[in-house]
């Protein structure tokens, strides 16, 4: 199964901001969740599907990015899709 984690994800504002030597860049927030891209969508993983009109990633040359948001990683790792593995 073919995947992308992204983890987090920042959004701007709309407020810019200045720093101490005087240049300007755009506040941003994160959107909350554990963000990961997909291929294709199981049953287990259809819940968290999301749409996103404007993605910061996706699959290149590539139309068919299904995006994922859970609440956090422990989340995604119960998906059982992506296994961590130990450090021996």
């Amino acid at each position: 199964m073919t995947y992308d984690l992204i983890d987090k994800i920042y959004t701007p504002t709309g407020v810019t901001l200045t720093d101490s030597d005087g240049f300007e860049y755009p506040e941003m927030i994160e959107i909350n969740g554990y963000h990961v891209n997909m291929l294709e969508v199981t049953e287990a993983t259809q819940p968290f599907v999301v749409q996103v009109n404007t993605p910061s990633r996706k699959f290149a040359g590539r139309d068919d990015t299904i995006h994922l948001r859970f609440s956090d990683r422990a989340e995604w790792l119960s998906m059982n899709i992506e296994v961590e593995e130990e450090i021996v």
